[in-house]
């Protein structure tokens, strides 16, 4: 069990959460938060309902001491933010469904299912080419962090592998082609 731990409110883009506990830095929500944000007119008897078809929802949680509104002192069990969306997941509920597709709109953006125009294409070579241009020049280590993220960015837009760094500003003749 972890140590006495302070209740608060949390917010995250979409997700507001009436309780939260932040457990080692993390905020983990209680079973009345995750109802609520769910919408359920029983919060706390909903979550256990999905508990109880889904007992390996419990590794995602950890007991915390909490002081109530009456001044005692209760072991509550809290849920990570992965134990959070995989009760998300479980739930029939219209804001779990909809969360659901924005997670599987989600992977398939992240996984390469989303198609680049070929238009969309050549402007982002175009930035890419520029924004290395300017990293070869660049000599300032905080602005290089953000030509670096740029570079990541337009990549994973690309879906192509970042390009090795290593090699900007040199001559051709400089590396040796391995291979050939």
């Amino acid at each position: 069990m972890a140590n006495h731990a302070q209740i608060a409110p949390f917010s995250w883009g979409d997700v507001s959460l009436s309780q939260a506990v932040h457990v080692n830095g993390i905020p983990h929500a209680t079973k009345i938060a995750i109802g609520e944000w769910l919408e359920y007119s029983f919060p706390r008897e909903s979550i256990n309902k999905i508990l109880e078809r889904n007992p390996y929802l419990e590794a995602f949680s950890v007991e915390v001491n909490l002081t109530s509104t009456d001044g005692k002192n209760y072991d509550t069990t809290v849920y990570h933010p992965m134990g959070f969306l995989l009760i998300v997941m479980e739930s029939g509920q219209p804001k779990a469904q909809a969360a659901k597709v924005a997670i599987a709109a989600f992977v398939w953006h992240f996984c390469g299912g989303q198609d680049i125009a070929a238009k969309d294409a050549i402007q982002l070579r175009q930035v890419l080419l520029k924004t290395l241009a300017a990293l070869q020049s660049c000599h300032c280590a905080f602005s290089q962090r953000i030509l670096l993220d740029q570079v990541r960015d337009v990549c994973r837009q690309l879906r192509q592998p970042i390009p090795d760094l290593s090699l900007i500003g040199k001559d051709p003749k400089q590396t040796a082609l391995e291979g050939f």
